[in-house]
């Protein structure tokens, strides 16, 4: 449990906005947003059955908020910002798309743990020598960093060796760059976008 000043946090807060580069938007997208997801949804035929589409749709959507976590174990202590998406227009869509593109791609050598605990057991599994080494990489800000054109083209690389129909990998695509788009959350009454 971290205890701070309500000033303090919020002047951290808007430290990294300010440093991070998050652009301020004038209104909230999340009308919009919901608006292009259901179009996606609709022009994604091939993709999404139509009788699925309704349960793909967020009903009433909502803006994220940043929630601003101090890390306590570094220098001048900063926020660590917590995103919560789940009332976002596009979480549904994603998490479905998601599971598409694992069984689409087929992508060799991946690896997910779900908590510190199952990284723990599976270290303890592992038999290490001498000629091994361990690391650890922590990467600034990784989810806003992400480089989009060469995602779509790696994705699309993984679609099209996996699968020969085009307009299947035409629509994965496409779904993909409208939810990768919608990436935006408020703060104090305002919203931002990196």
């Amino acid at each position: 449990m971290v205890i701070i000043d309500k000033n303090t946090l919020k002047q951290k807060t808007d430290t990294f906005i300010q440093e991070n580069h998050k652009t301020r938007l004038y209104k909230d997208p999340t009308d919009s947003y919901q608006k292009q997801i259901q179009q996606a949804i609709k022009k994604c035929d091939m993709l999404i059955d139509k009788h699925i589409n309704k349960y793909l749709v967020n009903i009433k959507p909502t803006a994220p908020k940043l929630n601003a976590l101090i890390k306590i174990h570094k220098e001048n202590e900063p926020i660590r910002p917590v995103i919560n998406n789940k009332q976002v227009p596009s979480y549904k869509i994603y998490k479905y798309l998601n599971k598409r593109l694992n069984n689409l791609t087929n992508l060799p050598y991946t690896y997910t743990t779900k908590n510190s605990y199952e990284i723990g057991q599976e270290l303890n599994n592992i038999q290490i020598n001498k000629h091994n080494r361990m690391i650890t990489l922590d990467i600034k800000d990784l989810y806003v960093n992400l480089p989009v054109q060469n995602i779509l083209h790696i994705t699309k690389f993984w679609l099209n060796k996996h699968n020969n129909v085009n307009m299947i990998t035409e629509q994965n695509l496409y779904l993909l760059k409208v939810i990768i788009k919608q990436n935006y959350f408020q703060y104090n009454n305002q919203f931002f976008q990196p």
